[in-house]
């Protein structure tokens, strides 16, 4: 009987080995290389990659930055709802009075 878990596991390693057996045969170049319509004309290929891993960046640090922001505010709440209003915030486990 497997979980769901060993399934996952199993999709996750059989994911991993196409991953590996492709970039063996073909190198990694071709993950590079754009797709049809954007690898037209071949000469701008090389900067249309660039240009996409550029804005990959860009926008991962958007990403962190408004999770940073995310976490400040809510920071921020904590601190307000508790040291300003006094409401304490209490979690006990089920069952237990």
């Amino acid at each position: 009987m497997n979980s769901w878990l060993d399934e996952i596991t199993r999709q996750l390693r059989g994911v991993a080995a196409a991953f590996w057996r492709e970039t063996r045969v073909q190198d990694l170049m071709p993950l590079l290389r754009p797709v049809p319509p954007f690898n037209q004309p071949g000469f701008l290929a090389p900067a249309v990659t660039v240009g996409g891993l550029l804005t990959f960046l860009l926008l991962s640090g958007v990403a962190v930055t408004a999770l940073g922001a995310l976490l400040l505010a809510l920071l921020s709440m904590y601190l307000l709802i508790v040291q300003v209003f006094g409401v304490t915030i209490e979690l006990a486990p089920f069952g237990v009075r």
